[in-house]
């Protein structure tokens, strides 16, 4: 829940034009009965955290005392438990302790407190004791409780005190700051598609905002394409992946507006100030902000991307950086000795890290952010386009963007991929309708197709479905028409394009796990799916993906397009409706179940309700005419309610359900890497997941050998699909978890199955083996402790390390 505590950053805002005094932050309130740790002279009660914002001012600690008495209570604020050189110091007079409840401890505010971590500590020289409220273990995720220094498995109830003015700086200061990742990200992700857009982009108008949002998806196509045919023929150019594209886009941009002069560009300027499309474009570009925004603000104070899936990508990225380009063996980071998985979003944060230097984890965070507010703006050219309106794609851009908790959830998840893809879809599908259009076939617009569905395929196999199934809904509708022939003709030379450019890596997944898993759903009858493919492609609670009023009004909006007769609307509706489907073919007693899961599906269910929605916004808008104030209320109104999306956004982070990284785990790990040697070999928590195929890691010991650069025993996902050093590999890493579950850690057979694999240690992380994992069977520190065959080497906060002692094997 931590990272919720955001929105206290615009109330800084609001606190210093008001002149407020101090911002508090909720970080641990939870007191627990019978939890309580006594203060009392000659011993402390300390808290280790982590402050979430600039200008630190002090903390208010739960206190009980009903003795009465004179003395008082000290607070020393330290940069960690062994320090003792105190960064500050405040003193709360006993007396002042009247009633059981939060009480605070002033220091002058520390400027630069964002993102670091301390630990406060009290000390009384008072008689008697005093009461310090304390809550449940996981009630905090980056800091412990500690008792004469020494770490518990609890949590103090306390509130971090920050000065608002201080607050709002840091905030100021990290936006000015995030001025040049965003200046790096759209020379990576916006230039390279505007330079193929002024070059093969038909005569047809489009605003800078259409072409803004194609740039966008044509971008992103371009660099798993130049990773996969470089590789080809031996090339692996590193860094030259990102400034190549980069660089020559930036020239050929500057050639291509080489005769522009300021008076032309303050004609132009003056033309669209007088113009119709100034209030829907102003209004886009403050969506923009809010978007890009709280996406950005909300993992200002995260060490990792969350849950799984980001930490293998995290490594794919690595791996791409460490090899220059496309790689096979996984190591040293797993054991694997094929890569099969698509790879556009890895390709894409490469680049990132390439241009700016930032860690591949801090590349992949920070540039999944990004394209998460680029996933929605990308709706604007395609809402415009099937709806005739500025401001249906203004529309659009807001329900996806700000109103509908997809894709900004996406963040728990690690589901970058599919979001990179869903990116590269919508300019997909709008150049396809483009082609379409053209009286001619015309060769340019058709090689941008062959770009974006041939980066699409490399980017998210399954999203390239999403691709296949439109191009069925268009011909569909399209065989009505006169010109079903030429636009069925059109389809196939792009088609055929798109394929030969995706071909050599389709080559490389034939016959491997995840083409065979492919194949196998495809043919297997739906009585014969398991218990297990039967609940995981289960319809979820709808209301998770799509607030219900949306819900209702997506009907209409559906209803509203086709009494009109928008041709536009019916695409898009018979696209999303044959989509469910596919998802679905057990519906039509047909094979195929699982291709598509009903999550990955409607996880995407922002990209027709942004189009759809937007429409009927669009429609009401333009209800209104063209009266110069019916446009300044109209976005008036779209900052309003963005206000109000942005405050809803900020509650979709779920740090302390999906975040595997914590700070205690970064501090564990610089001492792993300190003090072990780099052939050791940790046992970290897992659990079985995917109906039982596959084991998953559970805490911060997943990362050990991204960030620690030491093996561990929980390889990443992919190693359910690629190839292990031997056949049986799989099983073999499955058989350590199983072990555990069915004899426990002392079992003679477990402790020798421990020797054999080289397991010199184990590691507990922050969570204690609880990401989304409630069950029995994990490594529990206080039976290591018990047992006579692993020896504690570190304890700091909620994380463990023991080391194995080879030699008690019987």
């Amino acid at each position: 829940m931590r990272h919720l505590r955001t929105g206290a950053l615009l109330a800084g805002a609001v606190l210093l034009l008001s002149g407020c005094s101090a911002l508090v932050d909720q970080d641990q309130v939870n007191v627990q009965h019978g939890a309580e740790v006594i203060l009392e002279p000659g011993h402390t009660v300390g808290q280790t955290f982590v402050a979430r914002h600039g200008g630190l001012s002090g903390v208010e600690i739960w206190l009980e005392h009903d003795q009465g008495g004179q003395g008082e209570i000290r607070l020393n604020l330290c940069t960690d438990p062994q320090a003792r050189e105190e960064v500050a110091t405040a003193l709360l007079p006993l007396e002042q302790v009247e009633s059981p409840g939060f009480y605070r401890l002033s220091f002058p505010p520390l400027r630069d407190s964002h993102g670091r971590y301390y630990y406060a500590f009290l000390d009384t020289q008072s008689e008697g004791g005093v009461r310090v409220g304390a809550g449940p273990a996981r009630g905090y995720l980056d800091g412990a409780l500690y008792h004469d220094h020494e770490p518990l498995d609890a949590q103090i109830a306390f509130r971090l005190i920050y000065d608002p003015r201080l607050t709002l700086l840091d905030v100021i200061l990290a936006a000015l700051r995030g001025t040049g990742l965003v200046a790096a990200a759209a020379l990576l992700f916006v230039v390279p598609g505007s330079a193929l857009m002024v070059w093969l982009w038909p005569n047809r108008k489009l605003s800078r905002a259409e072409g803004f949002g194609i740039a966008i998806g044509l971008s992103l196509a371009l660099y798993p394409l130049l990773l996969l045919w470089t590789g080809l023929f031996g090339l692996h150019l590193g860094p030259l992946y990102a400034w190549i594209p980069a660089g020559i886009g930036l020239v050929a941009l500057i050639w291509h507006h080489r005769a522009w002069r300021p008076e032309k560009g303050l004609s132009v300027l003056g033309e669209w100030l007088r113009s119709e499309s100034l209030w829907p474009d102003l209004a886009l570009l403050a969506l923009f902000v809010f978007i890009l925004g709280v996406r950005l603000m909300v993992v200002r104070t995260l060490d990792a991307p969350m849950w799984g899936d980001s930490y293998q990508h995290t490594m794919i990225t690595q791996l791409l950086v460490d090899n220059g380009g496309l790689f096979e063996s996984w190591e040293p980071y797993a054991e694997l000795q094929t890569f099969t998985y698509h790879f556009g979003f890895h390709a894409s944060t490469a680049a990132l890290h390439w241009l700016t230097g930032m860690k591949t984890s801090q590349a992949v965070l920070w540039g999944a952010q990004i394209l998460n507010a680029m996933a929605v703006l990308v709706l604007y050219p395609l809402t415009v386009r099937v709806s005739g309106s500025r401001w249906a794609g203004v529309g659009a851009v807001l329900i996806a963007g700000l109103l509908s908790p997809m894709p900004m959830y996406y963040v728990n998840w690690g589901r970058y991929t599919q979001l990179a893809g869903q990116t590269i879809l919508p300019a997909a599908v709008l150049i396809t309708l483009s082609a379409r259009e053209t009286p001619r076939r015309n060769w340019s617009l058709i090689a941008l197709s062959w770009i974006s569905v041939g980066g699409l395929a490399l980017t998210h196999y399954r999203v390239l479905i999403f691709y296949i199934v439109f191009i069925l809904s268009w011909l569909l509708i399209e065989m009505r028409q006169a010109t079903w022939r030429r636009t069925l003709a059109r389809v196939a030379s792009a088609g055929i394009g798109s394929a030969m450019l995706f071909l050599p890596w389709l080559a490389r997944i034939l016959g491997g796990a995840m083409a065979l898993g492919f194949a196998r759903r495809l043919t297997t009858d739906p009585g014969q799916l398991s218990t297990f493919a039967q609940q995981y492609n289960a319809i979820r609670d709808l209301s998770f993906y799509l607030a219900p009023y949306l819900w209702l009004a997506l009907v209409v909006a559906v209803g509203v397009g086709l009494w009109r007769n928008r041709r536009g609307i019916l695409l898009i509706s018979l696209w999303w409706f044959l989509l469910l489907v596919a998802t679905n073919p057990s519906w039509l007693h047909l094979p195929g179940s699982g291709i598509i899961s009903n999550h990955a599906l409607f996880m995407a269910v922002y990209i027709p309700a942004g189009i759809l929605l937007g429409y009927l916004l669009g429609q009401l808008v333009d209800q209104l005419g063209a009266r110069r104030w019916y446009s300044v209320l109209s976005l008036i109104l779209v900052v309003v309610i963005a206000l109000v999306g942005t405050r809803s956004r900020m509650r979709d982070l779920l740090v302390s359900r999906h975040a595997l990284i914590t700070r205690p785990d970064i501090r564990a790990i610089d001492w792993i890497r300190e003090n072990t040697a780099r052939d050791s070999r940790f046992w970290t928590n897992s659990f079985f997941a995917y109906g039982g195929g596959v084991i998953v890691g559970s805490d911060g010991g997943w990362w050990l050998p991204l960030l620690a650069e030491r093996a561990n025993t929980v390889p990443p996902l992919s190693y359910g699909t690629e190839q292990g050093p031997y056949p049986e590999y799989r099983e073999w890493v499955n058989d350590l978890t199983r072990q555990l579950q069915n004899q426990g850690i002392d079992d003679q057979g477990m402790l020798a199955l421990l020797e054999e694999r080289g397991i010199t240690h184990v590691y507990i992380g922050q969570q204690q083996g609880r990401v989304n994992y409630n069950g029995s069977a994990v490594l529990e520190p206080e039976a290591l402790l018990l047992s006579e065959h692993y020896q504690l080497v570190y304890h700091q906060d909620r994380v463990w390390v023991f080391e194995v002692l080879m030699g008690s094997v019987e």
